[in-house]
Order: structure tokens, then C-alpha cells, then sequence
């Protein structure tokens, strides 16, 4: 049996970084893991900028601040985040007379109507008494998401407890004040960080990496090393040789465009990410406090990064743009193995998705849930690491799978672009043989394949919110009676309203919350040496919470 690792030091800052330096060091130093003596050290290069993960979340970072203490006000303040119910997609589809509309991916899921799946039923009846409207959408069904985007709500009370509402919620936040934010609250805790750039290594008679020559300070020996360089992928892909395993046949787009445009006079909080698809990608708008994300995903093959830019920038002709526009290549795909030796990628240098659904931050997440879970001794114990490496490639697989479905499942032909990621963009197996039960079934818990980090809940959600089904494709076992849907549909209408009515305006919430805030307070205060459980799925998506039945 292996000696326990007291030292891990992590090369790399950005939010990969400090959130890997502030999960280990919590849990680590006051979790239930805590361990005396244990030293973490974050290597950060002074003249590296970082590349920020996204501005986009999904509910899970609600989970892991109230795990690691992080005081909502505070993270919200310094941030300038907003809360996020849900994603919405305009033109990715069009109807039969090839009108474009849009359709929701919301975080509330997981309603059943005595034990039965009420998507079902919808399919079936539609509207039913009418008492939501001639034509009520599955969000509108199994949560509250369509009337907190219509009036701009919060997902949570003004005066509720923290992380905690009536609706599953996200963030919207600035990254590279997240990472700071993270890294003030990690050496506040005991995290060392050191200004220093990595120009070697050495390594051992295993293999494994000995220690880092740094610039400045010279020979620093390292146990476990944590590889946050973002796309370089310093160690893992440099020293190592890791090969990258691309999903280019899978994802063709492969540059993306971010650009930051101010608020119009009066800003508006729309509580959801807008995805919409343009000629040869997508373009993203997430509204924070003080200003406006955008940006274009596309496919350098169906459009020169001049022809994207100038689209896009036509585009926004009347937005105010604060930013210089820039075009930055996507490596699309992940790293063979993202644990080699004493040597974890996470982040960037591990793989990298296109942002469709704000899971970059979450894929940092769970590999830091994974490594504590599955954490070394001195003998790095292979079993564990091939463990790890394959929960990691199953949460890539599952993630590119999902976000494939918006592609191949878009009925637009109106570019060379779309008709390639419909017909052309590769399928997995385990996706062509659910999309083959599914053209008869609606999705369900025990589809072929892990749902770690979406359920089926989201599934039905987008063919849905695309119109794959223009019949009840269910076998009739989870339909009700035609009275039953009716009265369920009246009794839900009037906990709709009286639910969405006691929620704030977004803006109210916020400027609440940033006046509550104590800048600094989460820092100052030490965390509560308690225990956590680290098991369970506590970072997958929670759309397949239930609800109780009505």
C-alpha cells in the first residue's frame, strides 16, 4: 500500500484551475477526506491569458458552491451573474411551411401525473381543457420555465434561503471574474500560488513526471500534478505525448467568434441562454449585470472566418459592441486518456466541447468529484485511473452525443452547412440505436448508454421542442384518461400561477442580492469542518428530479 499523497500541485490559473484548487483544498482540508498536512500549490504564468470556459452554466455549479461554502450573494456580486432557468433555440427547426420557431431545453423536469409521463399524454391531447393555452409546450407542463423567461422572473426568493427556489436554476456569469473570485477564496483557504511559467520537466523511472523546471524559481518536485493549461495541454499532451482523439466527423464546427456588446438603456435579464442557428453555425447571447456575451460557433468549412465575422457582425449592426472581435480555433474532441501516470488533465487540456450546452464549467466538476472519489496513494493505483479515464470518456461521449441531437436532428436545408450536419456528421452507435427506439418511444430512464450529466427528461425535451413527433409515438401505457389529463392540466395551471406570481422581477433579484452582498465575506470566513457525502449523482443535471404526483 502506497504512502498518502500530501502534495498536489497544479499547473495552470483560469476557472479550471482555481475550481480544481478550491473543490481539492476544501474537501481536502475540511471535507470528509481532510487529511493533516496536505499542500496544494497552483503554478500560474505571469504573461499566459487565460481562455474562460464560458459565460453559461447548468445547474450543477448551484451544487458545488453551496458545497464548497461560497456565499451566493457574494459569488453573484463579484460576478455580475445572472440566473439561467434554461436554454432557448430559435431557427433550428422550421414547420411544414418552412417557418422558422423556437423551443426550450428547460432545467425543470421530472413531473409525473399519477406515475405517468405526462409528455405522453400532450402528445396525445394536446391542450386538452385549454386551461394553459390551445397549444401548452412541454415546458410549460413539467415546470415553470416558459412564464419566468415571458415575465422575466428569478428562479428564487429575495429572502429564501441561498440556492434554493420553487425552480432548477444555473448562472450566467463572467468568467475571468469567477476565476478570480475562486482564486481569493482559495488562498484564503491555504492554496499556495505561485507566479511562474512551466519550461520542462523531468521524470522518474516510472514514467511519471518528477517535478517542473520553472522559469524563475528553478526545480519544484511534484506527487500529483494537475494539468489546467487549457488547450496547450502543457503536460499531459506535450510531455507526455497523449494523442488527441478528435470529434470533428461528429461536430464540424470549429471556430468561434466571442464578442461583448452593452446593455440597451434598459437591460434585460431574459433568464435563459439564446442559442439561434445562423447560415454556417450558431450564434449565443447571454445577458450579464453589466454587459452582453455573444458570439458565433461555425464550421470554417462552409464559411471563410472573414464571411462568419462579416455575418456577424451585419448581425449586430445595432448593438454597441464593447469588445474587438476575435476568431478562436476549437479543438473539438478530448484527450485519449485524461489521467496518465501521477499526471490529470482537467479543463481545457483534458477535451473540449462546443458551448451548445454550457457544460465546460460541469465537465470540471466532475472530474474533480472523480479524482477525490478516486484518489491516489503513492503507488497511483491503475485500476483507479482506468476507472477514472473511463468515467471522463463516457462523460464526453454523452455530452457530444446530446449535442449532435440539435445538428442531425435540424430539418432545415437551406445551407450547404446544415444539410452536412444533418446527413453527413458522424452517429455513434448507442445514439443511432436509441434514435431508433425513440422514433416509436418516448425516451425513458433505462435508454442504452450513462445519463450522467443529462437525463431523459432533457431528451424528450429537444425532439419535443423540435416537433420530431407529430403523432403519440407511445405505446398508450403512459397515456391517462382523456378527464384525468384535463384535471391535471386545471390543477397545474393554478400552481403555476400562484407559484411564478410570488417570484421577483430577475433585476430585482439581483440588485437585492448585490446589496446583501459582503465582498470579501466568503474569504474571511472558515469553512465548517463537516462531512460530505461524494458519492450519488449530486452533479448531473437535475432534470430528473420528481416531483410528486398530482
Amino acid at each position: 500500500m502506497g504512502k498518502l499523497i500530501k502534495d498536489i500541485t497544479i499547473v495552470g490559473g483560469g476557472t479550471a484551475g482555481w475550481m480544481t484548487a478550491a473543490y481539492l483544498n476544501y474537501f481536502l482540508q475540511f471535507g470528509i477526506g481532510r487529511r493533516d498536512g496536505v499542500r496544494i500549490k497552483l503554478i500560474e504564468a505571469p504573461d499566459v491569458p487565460t481562455i474562460g470556459v464560458g459565460e453559461a452554466t447548468v445547474p450543477t455549479l448551484r451544487q458545488t458552491l453551496k458545497l464548497l461554502e461560497i456565499d451566493e450573494n457574494e459569488f453573484v456580486a463579484r460576478t455580475e451573474a445572472t440566473f439561467k432557468v434554461g436554454i432557448r433555440f430559435d431557427n433550428w427547426n422550421v414547420d411544414e411551411n418552412g417557418k422558422p420557431f423556437n423551443f426550450l431545453h428547460p432545467f425543470g423536469g421530472g413531473l409525473q401525473v399519477h406515475g405517468r409521463n405526462p409528455a405522453a399524454s400532450l402528445l396525445a391531447y394536446g391542450g386538452g381543457c385549454g386551461a394553459l393555452g390551445p397549444n401548452p409546450t412541454l415546458p410549460e407542463i413539467i415546470g415553470h420555465t416558459t412564464q419566468l423567461l415571458e415575465q422575466r422572473k428569478g428562479p428564487r426568493f429575495i429572502d429564501g434561503k441561498p440556492f434554493a427556489g420553487p425552480e432548477h436554476y444555473a448562472y450566467h456569469l463572467d468568467a475571468g471574474k469567477f476565476a478570480a473570485f475562486l482564486s481569493e477564496v482559495s488562498v484564503a483557504r491555504g492554496v499556495e500560488h505561485l507566479r511562474d511559467k512551466v519550461i520542462g520537466v523531468t521524470r522518474n523511472q516510472r514514467g511519471h513526471i518528477a517535478s517542473l523546471q520553472l522559469e524563475r524559481t528553478g526545480d519544484h518536485p511534484v506527487e500529483l500534478v494537475i494539468d489546467c493549461t487549457g488547450f496547450q495541454s502543457l503536460l499531459l499532451g506535450k510531455e507526455l505525448e497523449e494523442p488527441f482523439i478528435s470529434y470533428s466527423d461528429y461536430l464540424l464546427n470549429d471556430r468561434a467568434i466571442p464578442i461583448q456588446i452593452a446593455h440597451p438603456a434598459k437591460p434585460d435579464f431574459y433568464p435563459a441562454t439564446i442559442s439561434t442557428a445562423r447560415k454556417a453555425g450558431w450564434t449565443w447571447r447571454i445577458p450579464l449585470q453589466g454587459r452582453i456575451g455573444t458570439g458565433y460557433a461555425f464550421s470554417s468549412a462552409f464559411a471563410s472566418e472573414q464571411n462568419a465575422l462579416d455575418e456577424y457582425l451585419e448581425i449586430l449592426a445595432d448593438e454597441e459592441t464593447i469588445t474587438e472581435p476575435r476568431v478562436l480555433p476549437m479543438r473539438v474532441g478530448r484527450m485519449r486518456r485524461s489521467w496518465v501516470g501521477n499526471c490529470v488533465a482537467i479543463g481545457l487540456s483534458s477535451g473540449f466541447l462546443e458551448p451548445l450546452e454550457s457544460t465546460a464549467i460541469q465537465f470540471i466538476e466532475t472530474s474533480c468529484r472523480h479524482l477525490l472519489q478516486l484518489f491516489p496513494t503513492s503507488d497511483f493505483e491503475e485500476a483507479a485511473i482506468r476507472k477514472f479515464n473511463r468515467l471522463v470518456t463516457e462523460q464526453y461521449e454523452e455530452v457530444r452525443d446530446f449535442v449532435g441531437l440539435h445538428f442531425s436532428l435540424s430539418n432545415r436545408e437551406d445551407t450547404e452547412y446544415w444539410k452536412a450536419v444533418r446527413h453527413d456528421a458522424k452517429r455513434s452507435d448507442q445514439l443511432e440505436e436509441n434514435l431508433a427506439v425513440w422514433q416509436h418511444h418516448l425516451p425513458d430512464i433505462n435508454d442504452h448508454g450513462p445519463a450522467r450529466v443529462f437525463s431523459f427528461w432533457s431528451v424528450i425535451s429537444l425532439l419535443i421542442g423540435k416537433r420530431i413527433y407529430t403523432q403519440s409515438h407511445a405505446s398508450g401505457t403512459d397515456m391517462m384518461p382523456p378527464e384525468a389529463w384535463d384535471h391535471f392540466l386545471q390543477e397545474w395551471s393554478l400552481l403555476k400561477k400562484a407559484a411564478v406570481s410570488k417570484l421577483p422581477d430577475q433585476g430585482e433579484l439581483l440588485a437585492s442580492m448585490c446589496e446583501a452582498a459582503e465582498i470579501g465575506g466568503t474569504a474571511k470566513r472558515p469553512p465548517k469542518r463537516r462531512s460530505f457525502a461524494l458519492g450519488g449523482d449530486q452533479l448531473t443535471m437535475p432534470t430528473n428530479v420528481l416531483l410528486p404526483n398530482r
